[in-house]
């Protein structure tokens, strides 16, 4: 009997299988919830989520990193991955368009639109690196459609992801520009009246790409989160966050 059940335990550690996934900063409080949704039908494997700037991550595939998926914060960086070569099939998928938010947790949610960025008393304003982070590019580019850039483009602080400008915006800055679905998580629902959702129509649509990678190690199992994170149950969560599908 205990051979049994020592052949069963080894069998099941051979065939477990370890997914890698890089993956947009954005996604650090989504992705992990669908982890966890995904690993109830496949229980013998385990994920690993390295989150960042789409920009850093892109240049760690380029250097040799193994991943199996890459999840980025817009077309763009899937497709420098794509046309460099570093593509399983030299395709990629939009999986959800993203939304930015604007955020403070100093008392300066209650402005009405960009506009009240022009405000002395708001001294920082942080985003994510527009050259590294999607979220960056796009929120400069509201605070230009706006007409305000020129007036607060000394104020803007720049920080080295999505992720690390929410923590900067937490922590020091008077306002911050973030991804929406953080905003949505349980661990940040304290803040549930701090923010407001930028005009989209100020910014370009966030639509965030998906590929499986050429040199994965678990081609199969990339293959099957690859669809997963399109199926019906992952849009239920994209929306649950305040991604648009």
């Amino acid at each position: 009997m205990k051979k049994i059940l020592l052949f069963t335990l080894f069998a099941a550690i051979c065939f477990a299988a370890q997914l890698k996934v890089a993956a947009a900063a954005n996604l650090s409080f989504v992705l992990n919830e669908i982890k966890d949704e995904f690993i109830k039908t496949h229980t013998n494997d385990e994920i690993s989520i390295t989150f960042g700037s789409s920009g850093k991550l892109v240049s760690q595939i380029k250097n040799g990193a193994l991943y199996d998926v890459f999840l980025s914060a817009d077309m763009s960086f899937s497709e420098v991955l794509i046309k460099d070569n570093f593509s399983a099939d030299k395709t990629s998928a939009v999986y959800a368009k993203g939304k930015v938010a604007m955020f403070s947790a100093r008392g300066f949610e209650t402005c009405s639109d960009l506009k009240c960025l022009k405000n002395p008393k708001i001294k920082s304003i942080i985003i994510a690196n527009p050259k590294l982070a999607p979220y960056g590019k796009v929120s400069e580019q509201a605070f230009k459609n706006a007409g305000v850039y020129e007036d607060i483009k000394d104020k803007i602080i720049k920080a080295g992801s999505i992720g690390e400008a929410l923590s900067q915006s937490l922590s020091a800055g008077d306002v911050g520009f973030v991804a929406l679905s953080a905003l949505k998580s349980e661990k940040l629902k304290k803040w549930q009246n701090a923010y407001k959702a930028v005009d989209s129509s100020l910014y370009e649509p966030i639509s965030q790409g998906m590929i499986k990678l050429k040199n994965s190690p678990n081609p199969k199992l990339a293959k099957k989160f690859y669809d997963f994170i399109l199926s019906d149950k992952a849009k239920e969560i994209f929306k649950k966050y305040g991604y648009e599908i």
